[in-house]
Protein backbone atom coordinates (compact mmCIF):
# COMPACT_ATOMS: atom_id res chain seq x y z
CA UNK A 1 0.00 0.00 0.00
CA UNK A 2 3.02 2.61 0.45
CA UNK A 3 2.95 3.81 -3.13
CA UNK A 4 2.52 6.44 -5.53
CA UNK A 5 -0.63 7.69 -6.61
CA UNK A 6 -1.89 6.55 -9.50
CA UNK A 7 -4.09 8.36 -12.15
CA UNK A 8 -7.11 6.96 -10.98
CA UNK A 9 -6.87 7.81 -7.26
CA UNK A 10 -8.91 10.56 -5.65
CA UNK A 11 -5.25 12.25 -4.37
CA UNK A 12 -3.97 12.29 -7.83
CA UNK A 13 -7.56 13.54 -9.48
CA UNK A 14 -9.21 15.83 -6.86
CA UNK A 15 -6.13 16.58 -4.01
CA UNK A 16 -8.52 14.18 -2.24
CA UNK A 17 -6.27 12.53 0.96
CA UNK A 18 -4.60 14.07 4.47
CA UNK A 19 -1.15 14.52 5.62
CA UNK A 20 0.67 15.11 8.42
CA UNK A 21 4.22 16.27 9.30
CA UNK A 22 6.67 14.93 12.08
CA UNK A 23 9.89 15.81 13.75
CA UNK A 24 12.41 12.73 13.74
CA UNK A 25 14.47 13.41 16.49
CA UNK A 26 17.56 10.88 17.16
CA UNK A 27 15.16 8.07 15.18
CA UNK A 28 11.74 8.79 17.03
CA UNK A 29 8.75 10.46 15.22
CA UNK A 30 7.94 13.22 18.57
CA UNK A 31 4.59 13.12 19.39
CA UNK A 32 3.38 10.61 16.59
CA UNK A 33 0.09 9.86 18.35
CA UNK A 34 -1.08 13.23 18.44
CA UNK A 35 -0.18 13.42 14.74
CA UNK A 36 -1.74 9.67 13.69
CA UNK A 37 -5.03 10.83 15.90
CA UNK A 38 -5.58 14.54 14.39
CA UNK A 39 -4.95 12.58 10.91
CA UNK A 40 -7.81 9.75 11.59
CA UNK A 41 -9.75 12.04 12.81
CA UNK A 42 -9.68 14.17 9.32
CA UNK A 43 -9.95 10.81 7.65
CA UNK A 44 -13.54 10.34 9.72
CA UNK A 45 -14.95 13.86 9.14
CA UNK A 46 -14.13 14.22 5.74
CA UNK A 47 -15.38 10.57 4.75
CA UNK A 48 -12.36 9.72 3.05
CA UNK A 49 -12.10 6.07 2.06
CA UNK A 50 -8.04 4.33 3.18
CA UNK A 51 -7.37 0.81 3.42
CA UNK A 52 -4.63 0.98 6.38
CA UNK A 53 -5.67 0.57 10.10
CA UNK A 54 -3.92 3.18 12.71
CA UNK A 55 -1.84 0.36 14.39
CA UNK A 56 -0.10 -0.97 11.47
CA UNK A 57 0.73 2.95 10.11
CA UNK A 58 2.29 3.37 13.66
CA UNK A 59 4.09 0.48 13.66
CA UNK A 60 5.56 1.18 9.75
CA UNK A 61 6.34 4.72 10.48
CA UNK A 62 8.27 3.57 14.00
CA UNK A 63 10.41 0.92 11.26
CA UNK A 64 10.77 3.85 8.57
CA UNK A 65 12.41 6.92 10.79
CA UNK A 66 14.54 4.56 13.53
CA UNK A 67 17.82 5.64 11.48
CA UNK A 68 16.85 8.93 10.56
CA UNK A 69 18.21 11.66 13.11
CA UNK A 70 16.65 15.26 12.88
CA UNK A 71 14.62 15.17 9.63
CA UNK A 72 10.91 16.00 8.97
CA UNK A 73 8.73 13.03 7.81
CA UNK A 74 5.42 13.81 5.57
CA UNK A 75 2.93 10.87 6.05
CA UNK A 76 -0.03 11.34 3.12
CA UNK A 77 -2.92 8.61 3.35
CA UNK A 78 -5.15 8.50 -0.01
CA UNK A 79 -7.90 6.36 -1.02
CA UNK A 80 -5.11 3.77 -2.66
CA UNK A 81 -2.37 3.46 0.58
CA UNK A 82 -0.21 5.84 2.26
CA UNK A 83 3.16 7.21 1.51
CA UNK A 84 6.15 8.67 3.28
CA UNK A 85 8.32 11.08 2.20
CA UNK A 86 12.07 12.64 4.48
CA UNK A 87 12.83 15.88 4.25
CA UNK A 88 15.39 18.40 6.08
CA UNK A 89 13.62 20.70 8.51
CA UNK A 90 14.02 24.27 6.79
CA UNK A 91 14.67 26.59 10.46
CA UNK A 92 18.07 26.94 10.88
CA UNK A 93 19.71 29.09 14.08
CA UNK A 94 18.88 32.37 12.08
CA UNK A 95 15.49 32.05 12.19
CA UNK A 96 15.56 31.59 15.84
CA UNK A 97 17.55 34.41 16.68
CA UNK A 98 16.36 36.90 14.31
CA UNK A 99 12.73 35.87 14.44
CA UNK A 100 10.31 36.08 11.59
CA UNK A 101 8.79 38.71 9.76
CA UNK A 102 4.90 38.31 8.76
CA UNK A 103 2.58 40.13 6.92
CA UNK A 104 -0.93 40.25 6.97
CA UNK A 105 -2.66 37.86 4.10
CA UNK A 106 -4.24 40.08 1.07
CA UNK A 107 -6.75 37.19 1.04
CA UNK A 108 -9.79 36.87 3.32
CA UNK A 109 -10.89 33.64 4.35
CA UNK A 110 -14.30 32.50 4.78
CA UNK A 111 -15.36 30.41 7.04
CA UNK A 112 -15.38 26.42 5.74
CA UNK A 113 -14.70 23.63 8.27
CA UNK A 114 -12.11 22.28 5.97
CA UNK A 115 -9.78 24.39 6.93
CA UNK A 116 -9.91 22.25 10.43
CA UNK A 117 -8.05 19.58 8.39
CA UNK A 118 -4.40 18.90 7.04
CA UNK A 119 -6.34 18.09 3.78
CA UNK A 120 -3.50 17.36 0.61
CA UNK A 121 -4.90 20.13 -1.75
CA UNK A 122 -2.97 23.07 0.18
CA UNK A 123 -2.99 25.15 -2.51
CA UNK A 124 -4.16 28.14 -0.74
CA UNK A 125 -1.49 28.38 2.19
CA UNK A 126 1.12 27.74 -0.36
CA UNK A 127 -0.26 30.78 -2.35
CA UNK A 128 -0.07 33.04 0.35
CA UNK A 129 3.10 31.57 1.59
CA UNK A 130 4.50 32.62 -1.69
CA UNK A 131 3.49 35.79 -1.64
CA UNK A 132 4.77 36.56 1.37
CA UNK A 133 8.17 35.49 0.94
CA UNK A 134 8.65 37.44 -2.87
CA UNK A 135 8.04 40.49 -0.75
CA UNK A 136 10.87 39.56 1.83
CA UNK A 137 8.16 38.36 4.56
CA UNK A 138 9.36 34.80 6.61
CA UNK A 139 5.31 33.94 6.26
CA UNK A 140 1.91 35.23 6.50
CA UNK A 141 -0.68 35.63 8.73
CA UNK A 142 -4.29 34.71 7.67
CA UNK A 143 -7.32 36.93 8.80
CA UNK A 144 -10.77 36.18 7.89
CA UNK A 145 -13.64 38.16 6.52
CA UNK A 146 -14.92 39.42 9.69
CA UNK A 147 -11.27 40.54 10.44
CA UNK A 148 -10.24 38.28 13.03
CA UNK A 149 -6.85 36.63 13.46
CA UNK A 150 -6.60 33.28 12.12
CA UNK A 151 -3.65 31.64 11.70
CA UNK A 152 -0.13 31.77 9.76
CA UNK A 153 0.09 29.09 6.84
CA UNK A 154 2.16 27.12 7.93
CA UNK A 155 1.85 27.85 11.43
CA UNK A 156 -0.41 28.68 14.90
CA UNK A 157 0.22 31.87 16.44
CA UNK A 158 0.35 33.21 19.76
CA UNK A 159 0.76 36.93 21.70
CA UNK A 160 1.90 37.89 25.24
CA UNK A 161 0.70 41.04 27.13
CA UNK A 162 1.18 41.44 30.43
CA UNK A 163 1.81 37.73 32.05
CA UNK A 164 -0.81 36.03 29.62
CA UNK A 165 -0.71 34.25 26.79
CA UNK A 166 -3.37 34.66 23.80
CA UNK A 167 -4.24 32.61 20.60
CA UNK A 168 -7.01 32.40 18.59
CA UNK A 169 -9.68 30.14 19.64
CA UNK A 170 -10.46 26.79 17.82
CA UNK A 171 -13.94 27.71 16.82
CA UNK A 172 -12.86 30.01 13.90
CA UNK A 173 -12.30 27.21 11.87
CA UNK A 174 -8.33 26.85 12.36
CA UNK A 175 -6.15 24.08 12.55
CA UNK A 176 -5.97 22.40 15.64
CA UNK A 177 -1.90 22.04 15.83
CA UNK A 178 0.04 19.66 17.46
CA UNK A 179 2.52 21.79 18.95
CA UNK A 180 -0.32 24.55 19.37
CA UNK A 181 -1.77 21.98 21.88
CA UNK A 182 1.23 21.17 23.30
CA UNK A 183 2.16 24.83 24.08
CA UNK A 184 -1.30 25.55 25.71
CA UNK A 185 -0.84 22.50 27.57
CA UNK A 186 2.98 22.83 28.77
CA UNK A 187 2.04 26.63 29.48
CA UNK A 188 -0.92 25.72 32.54
CA UNK A 189 1.31 23.08 33.51
CA UNK A 190 4.20 25.88 34.86
CA UNK A 191 1.10 28.48 35.73
CA UNK A 192 0.99 30.75 33.06
CA UNK A 193 -2.00 31.96 31.99
CA UNK A 194 -3.37 31.22 28.35
CA UNK A 195 -6.76 32.49 26.78
CA UNK A 196 -8.06 31.15 23.49
CA UNK A 197 -10.51 33.93 22.37
CA UNK A 198 -11.03 35.84 19.37
CA UNK A 199 -8.35 39.04 18.53
CA UNK A 200 -9.44 41.23 16.04
CA UNK A 201 -7.09 42.95 13.50
CA UNK A 202 -6.90 46.03 15.05
CA UNK A 203 -5.57 44.34 18.08
CA UNK A 204 -2.29 43.44 16.83
CA UNK A 205 -0.52 46.48 18.55
CA UNK A 206 -1.79 45.65 22.09
CA UNK A 207 0.83 43.25 22.71
CA UNK A 208 4.17 42.99 23.91
CA UNK A 209 5.27 39.69 21.90
CA UNK A 210 4.32 37.53 19.38
CA UNK A 211 5.48 33.98 18.33
CA UNK A 212 4.41 31.02 16.17
CA UNK A 213 4.42 27.09 15.92
CA UNK A 214 4.44 24.24 14.33
CA UNK A 215 5.45 20.53 14.83
CA UNK A 216 8.97 21.22 13.44
CA UNK A 217 9.79 24.46 14.59
CA UNK A 218 8.27 24.14 17.66
CA UNK A 219 8.50 27.97 18.88
CA UNK A 220 9.78 30.72 16.86
CA UNK A 221 9.52 34.51 18.22
CA UNK A 222 7.41 37.00 15.82
CA UNK A 223 9.43 40.21 15.15
CA UNK A 224 7.00 41.97 12.99
CA UNK A 225 3.49 41.87 12.20
CA UNK A 226 2.95 44.34 9.15
CA UNK A 227 4.45 47.99 10.66
CA UNK A 228 4.12 46.60 13.90
CA UNK A 229 7.39 45.16 15.94
CA UNK A 230 7.16 43.34 18.99
CA UNK A 231 9.85 43.09 21.64
CA UNK A 232 12.63 41.00 21.29
CA UNK A 233 12.68 39.75 24.87
CA UNK A 234 9.94 38.09 27.07
CA UNK A 235 10.26 36.12 30.08
CA UNK A 236 7.19 34.49 29.76
CA UNK A 237 8.15 32.92 26.28
CA UNK A 238 11.41 31.71 27.40
CA UNK A 239 10.20 30.00 30.25
CA UNK A 240 7.67 28.43 28.20
CA UNK A 241 10.93 27.32 25.38
CA UNK A 242 12.36 25.82 28.04
CA UNK A 243 9.29 23.97 29.66
CA UNK A 244 8.91 22.39 26.05
CA UNK A 245 12.41 21.90 25.48
CA UNK A 246 12.91 20.04 28.77
CA UNK A 247 9.39 17.55 28.06
CA UNK A 248 10.39 16.90 24.56
CA UNK A 249 14.21 16.54 24.07
CA UNK A 250 15.73 16.22 27.78
CA UNK A 251 15.31 12.14 27.67
CA UNK A 252 17.88 12.26 24.49
CA UNK A 253 20.92 13.56 26.33
CA UNK A 254 22.31 10.51 27.60
CA UNK A 255 21.45 8.40 24.92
Amino acid sequence: MRRKATENSELFKFGIGVFETIKIYKGIPILLKEHLDRMYNSVKELNIEINIPYEELEKKVYEYVKNYDYKALRITVFDEGYNFMIRDIPYKDEDYNRGYKLNIAPIRRGKSFIYRHKTANYFENIYLKRLALRESFDESLIVNTDEKILEGTMTNIFFIRGNKVFTPELSLNILPGIMRKEVIKTAKNIGIEVNECIIDIGDLSKFDFAFITNSLMDVLRVREIGDITYDEDNEIFYKLRAALEEKFYECFTNR
